[in-house]
């Protein structure tokens, strides 16, 4: 449904395979492994925050759209009632 495609695992493999190299090599392989989890939570987040931005533009576009809608309604009672007045 998005324009933009999702990161493949290609992209995931990647970060991972940075972190392992940047990573300080220690006796405990958990340190490590949870620091590859966080930066992929990292990754992950700005994943959710581009279809925050994404959502909300449209929600933006969906209330323009309804104000419109909104006015038009309007001013068809307006007239409704007017030429109730004018028949009667």
């Amino acid at each position: 449904m998005s324009r933009h495609p999702s990161p493949g695992p290609s992209q995931s493999l990647h970060y991972g395979q940075v972190l392992q190299a940047s990573a300080p090599t220690h006796p405990s392989r958990q340190k490590s492994r949870a620091y590859a989890t966080a930066v992929a939570a990292g990754a992950e987040d700005i994943k959710y925050q581009l279809k925050y931005k994404e959502l909300k533009r449209k929600v933006k576009e969906i209330e323009a759209d309804n104000d419109k809608l909104y006015f038009k309604v309007l001013q068809a009672k307006k007239n409704i009632q007017r030429m109730r007045l004018e028949r009667a």
